[in-house]
């Protein structure tokens, strides 16, 4: 288990979070910390900010998104061709 401060760089003010990581996670977490020369805590605080400064989507409305986008192919074999080559699966599982 890490506890990872969080500083707002405006105040001397931080706030502690504890996660608890699994044993793959902390070894992938000290890695990129030794890699990058920087501390545990501060790789941790980068790929927080990177991820939650993301856009938000909408699944739902995403997935309305490429329906649409698929069903304006003519035919169904051009849909399929189309699904597989341009649809976008980022984020989905």
């Amino acid at each position: 288990m890490y506890t990872v401060y969080t500083v707002p760089e405006s105040t001397n003010v931080s706030a502690v979070v504890t996660v608890r990581l699994t044993p793959e996670l902390e070894r992938r977490l000290a890695r990129e910390a030794r890699r990058s020369r920087r501390s545990r805590s501060e790789v941790a605080r980068a790929i927080l900010e990177a991820h939650l400064a993301g856009p938000i989507v909408d699944p739902h409305a995403e997935a309305r998104r490429q329906s649409l986008l698929a069903s304006a192919q003519d035919a169904d074999h051009l849909t399929l061709d189309f699904i597989e080559h341009a649809g976008d699966s980022r984020g989905w599982k």
